[in-house]
Parts: C-alpha cells; sequence; structure tokens
C-alpha cells in the first residue's frame, strides 16, 4: 500500500531543499580550483615516484632472500656464489637445441643421434 501522508512530506522536503540550493559557486571558486590543481603534483611521474619508493624496498628484500635460500640449497652443485644464487640449470649446446627442452621436464634425458 502507498502512503500518501509520505509522498506530500517528501514533495514538501524536496521543494525546500531546492528553494535553498546553491544557484552558483562563490565567485572566484573556479580560479581557487585551479590554482590548486596546478600546485599539487598529480603528475604521472610524481605517482611512479611515491610507488617507487614504497615497492624497491620491499621488491629488494625478496629478492635478497630468494637468491639466499637459492645459494644455501645450491652451494655445493655450483662452481661460483653467483650460479648458485641465480640457481640458473647446467645448459650444455645439446640441451639448449633439442625440441624437448621447450615442452618437456628438462631432467629428461635427450636422445642420441646416431651418425650415418
Amino acid at each position: 500500500m502507498i502512503d500518501n501522508q509520505k509522498d506530500v512530506h517528501d514533495e514538501a522536503l524536496s521543494t525546500l531543499l531546492r528553494a535553498n540550493a546553491p544557484d552558483r559557486f562563490a565567485a572566484g571558486f573556479s580560479e581557487r580550483v585551479l590554482a590548486r590543481v596546478r600546485n599539487e603534483e598529480s603528475s604521472l611521474a610524481a605517482s611512479l615516484q611515491r610507488q617507487f619508493v614504497r615497492i624497491v624496498p620491499l621488491a629488494a628484500a625478496a629478492a635478497l632472500l630468494l637468491a639466499s635460500f637459492n645459494w644455501w640449497s645450491a652451494r655445493s652443485t655450483h662452481t661460483s656464489a653467483i650460479d648458485a644464487a641465480l640457481n640458473l640449470p647446467q645448459v650444455s649446446l645439446a640441451s639448449a637445441y633439442a625440441s624437448t627442452a621447450y615442452y618437456e621436464s628438462s631432467d629428461a634425458p635427450l636422445p642420441r643421434q646416431e651418425m650415418p
């Protein structure tokens, strides 16, 4: 059921609000807004710099932690500390040109090809 009493009150309130609402902003409003926008650093470079300062320490710490973990787990199998930290697989020319290196496990043995 619709209550006509509420509709009358809503219309009266709406009329009062429209009567007291400002028609336009105060003088100088647009100039103040434009001056504030010009003064703020809202450029892409400033935004990127803020994000860089926030994210880079976390990314550097994560990279250092990962390198330390790789070095610790692979320190006996690699010849240098850099190889152990990066924990890259040992690659030979035959494994690089083998087609299985792109879509299968790198642990799979390479097929031997007989020379005719």
